[in-house]
């Protein structure tokens, strides 16, 4: 299958690299059909490219690289759904949401992507409020850590530079 999209130009599609999103995704329901493009440049990031709405496409990443003890309960309906006999099958993705500024970007951590990679069958959750947040900040921490130990590492080097002294 060949598909125009507006950020990767034309792409050719090989029917084992179509997903199918039983009920679409949230506020998307009529995209059904979406590919997964890795790019070296981008990774661990991989484009959601729907291939029947050229402009649809969602950055994500797989949210165990954001937190490490990352859990979804899936039921036996969901299974079922998306035609899953193991969960060893499945692999699970969340949303990034882009920003101009790095330490505002945020992942949904309520609204997982969850993909049979053997049947390419696929669905969102939606978990329960509380548990995950839909603005779960990507950086944020990373980066409020990173500057406070760069100012430290600042505030300890002028204790230790030589200390100026008048003249008289």
């Amino acid at each position: 299958m060949i598909v125009q999209t507006t950020r990767f130009g034309k792409l050719e599609v090989a029917e084992d690299e179509i997903i199918t999103m039983q009920t679409g995704l949230l506020g998307f329901s009529s995209a059904r059909l979406y590919t997964l493009l890795d790019d070296e440049i981008s990774s661990p990031f991989k484009w959601f490219q729907s291939l029947e709405m050229e402009s649809l496409a969602f950055v994500t990443i797989d949210p165990q690289l954001v937190v490490s003890n990352y859990k979804i309960a899936l039921a036996e309906e969901h299974m079922k759904k998306i035609e899953a006999d193991s969960i060893d099958d499945l692999s699970v993705l969340v949303i990034v949401t882009m920003t101009k500024d790095i330490k505002d970007v945020t992942v949904n951590l309520q609204g997982p992507l969850v993909v049979n990679q053997k049947k390419r069958a696929g669905l969102q959750l939606v978990i329960p409020d509380g548990e995950y947040s839909t603005r779960y900040l990507l950086f944020g921490d990373k980066l409020k850590y990173d500057a406070q130990s760069e100012e430290e590492e600042k505030v300890e080097s002028a204790d230790k530079a030589p200390q100026a002294v008048a003249a008289g």
